[in-house]
């Protein structure tokens, strides 16, 4: 048995959100824009959201015994939730379009492996739109082994209106993807130009 291979899952189907019936109109509305998504099926506590072929890919549950959590940056819970795009293009137009909508990430970064932005719901979840750095998974934990990752295992903050210029440009994206080289940085607070340092302890 200990040599015997393990089922693992052929894909995500979806993933499930509670929130409170004060939250819950701005969460359905914020992840229909975020997601480019539709409603599946909806009734007075819970909406099912797809954006693909799956029967749905989130649902938003609302109900009054459920509480927000108190304090985010402490709590042991998931932190975020990534989703992949195919280019720095579907990127750029993605931050655009969200913008235009009232959502703007609170942390766009390239982590080496990914080029990301950030963002969080009206409950404060965290979700990440990414483009995969490399063409192949390998050259991403190759990436991923190296001293430089090592020492900036975080990644290196991004310049919006930079990003948005040189791929508006027709720059080659392997050159953006290019992680500059800044160093130790061994938390999203240190040498960013998007966080202060919280609180001792958070």
């Amino acid at each position: 048995m200990a040599t015997e291979k393990l089922i693992s899952p052929a894909s995500i189907g979806h993933f499930g959100i509670r929130t409170t019936p004060d939250k819950f109109e701005a969460m359905v509305q914020w992840h229909l824009d975020f997601f480019g998504g539709h409603v599946v099926l909806r009734n007075s506590n819970a909406a099912f959201i797809a954006w693909d072929d799956e029967h749905h890919r989130m649902v938003i549950v609302s109900d009054p015994s459920h509480q927000q959590i108190a304090n985010r940056p402490a709590a042991a819970t998931v932190y975020h939730i990534a989703f992949t795009l195919n280019s720095l293009a579907d990127l750029a137009t993605s931050y655009e379009q969200k913008k235009a909508r009232g959502i703007l990430p609170h942390w766009p970064v390239n982590h080496g492996m990914s080029t990301s932005m950030y963002y969080s719901d009206p409950d404060g979840n965290e979700f990440e739109m990414q483009v995969n750095n490399f063409d192949t998974s390998q050259e991403a934990i190759a990436f991923m082994a190296t001293p430089e990752y090592a020492q900036n295992p975080i990644g290196v903050d991004i310049d919006i209106d930079e990003f948005l210029g040189r791929v508006r440009s027709g720059e080659d994206e392997a050159a953006i993807k290019k992680r500059p080289v800044i160093g130790q940085r061994l938390s999203r607070y240190e040498n960013s130009i998007y966080f202060e340092r919280p609180a001792e302890g958070l």
